[in-house]
């Protein structure tokens, strides 16, 4: 045991000393390394902010280069300790200087919120300073930013015993699918059952990810042949998981199938076969014509096999994750028959149920302070519709925006279904609209019906209403499921006008009413542009003016200062990037108007700046107002001005 772990050690039981018990400390070795390691139990205050009941566990070392080792270590010493440690929540104590960053993505990554504490002399901070720092540290990190496919048993929610039974169905041979809209999490349900069937089963692996550009790139005889090899590598090796290797070269068809035949027949153990994104190897995908053939080819040549396994006593099981079961529901493409008619299930992976979502948001948001009052996370839930990455994309939005020095706080309904309509028109429509343009490409025969929703006139045919649902597109009910996806079928149907549709006399009339509305569009793009560069200037402004007055008044006191009571005591809990995105252009106007000392250089003349304001606010695209040629002059010259004092700065 080094001299500076020790003396590291007792700098923490020091410092921490007042805020945590420390009941048990002990050096330990994991993985070549050396770290201290204590329990701790925080004071009653302490446990409020960080939300824990149990105690919590504090790690050190003195490396100055942060590995992933530690988090592991730190997953293995909470699930070594038998329920006493929280869970989701650790202290590390190191000396890297870029350590803070990589402790916290790699925390969130295994599930963790990593409150990273950095010295770099050896000395920590004590009492408030100290508690600041943790505070500040556990309520920073955003704990719903989660890249790529979710794995761990603390970020994988609602779907744990599905992934379990589906692994152990395919161990015993069955053939299961995985369909789904996009991001609605059929990756980490793929990875998890890939991660099962690893850890407890006994069984031969194979994953084919067909987005792969040397995957779909084959044609029939090709993945087939590309499989065989694969795995007969397996069985050389000995080893129980690999990815498909492309192969450029290939034998004809039959003798391809006959080769995929005689390689599974070398197999005592179950062989699974696992596709992902199994819409490149379809008719759907446009750039790989091959396969408008080559998928009846392959799924003829692969059930073939899959009988001939059977008839010889051996488990080939087959799991197919997509979005689009289309292509395994038609009876003929190109009036040839399809083979993967009925051998391919359709079974989807739909929304989280709604009490699993509401969980999810209730843990997650613990790792930041954030705490939801029961119609809050209703409001949530079902303004995502229950998928999981767009739940997350959205509380990470609402993270964002809430002041970290007020956190624990509970926010309520009013306060959430506020933030989530900005995040719906700022980033959440289009997420779900990419969601939806790529449903509809790849299973066309869904966009008119989900399009005809937004009528709530029609009656959906009982078939596609089932499969809309599946898809979390409509709830049981059959109406459109929530917020985003309203939004997102608007931009669909607002970009997707048959032409056709129109009389001759409103064709006729369309070249002016074009011309108007590119008018108006422009106007519109022109003044939010302009005022999102407005209210970036007045807040930088007024933290310049912060730092260098003496009267230490903040630059949020200064903002809120200019506007009136009630709507200071609206806004009072958000950050300042936050308040400013919500103010109204008048209440921008009315803070420059308040500091016009600090804004006098920029704009010169006060009354032409109000002036211009004031026709600015005038929307001409916000309502059915009669608009003179005169008017657009007006409104040109009114942005052409404030734009060139603003872009001079």
């Amino acid at each position: 045991m080094s001299y500076e772990l020790q003396r590291l050690a007792a700098e923490t039981t020091a410092a921490f000393t007042g805020l945590f018990t420390i009941t048990l400390e002990a050096i330990r070795q994991f993985e070549n390394g050396e770290y201290f390691t204590m329990y701790a139990r925080g004071t009653k205050r302490l446990q409020s902010i960080l939300g824990a009941e149990r105690e919590i566990l504090i790690l050190g070392n003195i490396y100055a280069d942060q590995q992933a080792r530690s988090i592991r270590f730190v997953r293995r010493l909470i699930n070594d300790a038998d329920g006493r440690l929280e869970t989701t929540l650790c202290v590390i104590v190191h000396q890297d200087p870029r350590g803070n960053t990589k402790l916290k993505r790699w925390g969130r990554e295994n599930g963790l919120a990593v409150i990273p504490v950095y010295t770099a002399t050896g000395v920590l901070p004590r009492n408030q300073e100290l508690e600041r720092l943790l505070s500040y540290e556990f309520f920073t990190q955003d704990p719903f930013d989660v890249t790529g496919p979710v794995a761990n048993d603390a970020q994988f929610f609602g779907r744990r015993a599905e992934a379990q039974e589906l692994a152990r169905k395919l161990q015993s041979g069955h053939i299961r699918a995985c369909f789904g809209i996009r991001k609605i999490g059929k990756t980490s349900v793929l990875h998890r059952v890939l991660a099962e069937l690893k850890e407890n089963y006994d069984a031969v692996v194979l994953f084919i990810d067909c987005q792969r550009d040397d995957v779909f790139g084959l044609n029939a005889a090709g993945l087939l042949h590309s499989i065989t090899l694969s795995l007969l590598e397996l069985k050389a090796s000995g080893q129980a998981y690999a990815e498909v290797n492309a192969s450029t070269s290939a034998p004809s068809l039959a003798e391809a199938a006959r080769q995929f035949q005689s390689a599974l027949s070398q197999f005592d153990l179950t062989v699974i076969l696992a596709f992902d994104e199994i819409d490149y190897i379809t008719p759907s995908n446009g750039s790989a014509e091959q396969w408008r053939i080559g998928f009846i080819e392959f799924w003829r040549n692969v059930r073939a096999a899959y009988h001939a396994a059977a008839r010889d006593e051996r488990r080939v099981s087959l799991l197919v994750s997509g979005v689009s079961s289309r292509w395994f529901s038609v009876e003929s493409i190109d009036g040839i028959e399809n083979a993967a008619l009925a051998f391919i299930p359709e079974e989807y992976l739909s929304p989280l149920p709604r009490g699993a979502a509401k969980a999810m948001i209730k843990n997650i948001g613990a790792m930041a302070g954030l705490r939801f009052e029961e119609q809050a996370l209703e409001a949530i839930s079902s303004f995502c519709s229950d998928m999981p990455f767009w739940i997350r994309k959205a509380c990470s939005s609402i993270h964002g925006k809430i002041e970290t020095a007020i956190r624990p706080i509970t926010l309520q309904e009013a306060a959430v279904s506020e933030m989530l309509e900005a995040y719906g028109r700022d980033e959440g429509a289009a997420l779900a609209k990419v969601a939806l343009q790529h449903l509809f490409r790849v299973y066309p025969e869904l966009r008119a019906p989900s399009l005809s929703l937004l009528s709530e006139r029609e009656e959906l045919p009982s078939g596609i209403k089932r499969t809309l649902n599946r898809y979390g597109v409509v709830d049981n009910a059959g109406k459109v499921s929530g917020s985003m996806i309203r939004m997102a079928l608007t931009m669909v149907a607002e970009e997707a006008t048959p032409q056709d549709a129109i009389s001759v006399e409103r064709v006729e009339a369309r070249p002016l009413m074009h011309e108007w509305a590119e008018e108006l569009a422009g106007i519109s793009y022109r003044r939010n542009t302009m005022e999102r560069a407005l209210r970036s200037l007045v807040i930088n402004f007024l933290r310049m003016s912060s730092l260098t007055n003496k009267d230490g008044v903040s630059a949020k006191a200064s903002l809120l200062s200019a506007l009136p009571s009630k709507r200071r005591a609206e806004l009072d809990a958000y950050n300042l990037e936050t308040i400013a995105d919500k103010l109204f252009w008048l209440e921008l106007i009315a803070i420059i108007n308040k500091n016009w000392q600090l804004f006098e250089r920029i704009f010169g003349d006060k009354a032409a700046f109000n002036e211009n304001a004031s026709i600015v606010n005038d929307r001409p695209d916000a309502h059915a107002k009669h608009l003179e040629p005169s008017d657009v002059a007006m409104h040109r010259r009114a942005l052409h001005w404030l734009d060139d004092r603003i872009s001079k700065v």
